[in-house]
């Protein structure tokens, strides 16, 4: 499957693999493709609590950082 970016999309993916929460696109793509499936699912449903999205969030990046976290390489920058 092809998929065709915005530029925006392409730098936010790029950003968030290099800040070593995600080892690749394909991880960014599927845990942003998991809220939107989550949020479908609750708009259809007829409830859509507010937190909901912001808990979603946090699951998906608390995912990110211990399978980070378990990887073999973790990067850091200076300040």
């Amino acid at each position: 499957m092809n998929i065709a970016l915005t530029k925006h999309f392409e730098e936010l993916i790029a950003r968030l693999v290099a800040s070593g929460r995600y080892n690749n696109s394909s991880e960014v793509v599927r845990a942003g493709l998991r809220i939107l499936d989550a949020e479908e699912k609750s708009v259809a449903a007829g409830s859509f609590p507010l937190g909901s999205l912001r808990h979603l969030y946090t699951k998906t990046d608390n995912r990110a950082e211990r399978r980070t976290a378990k990887g073999s390489t973790l990067k850091v920058e200076a300040e």
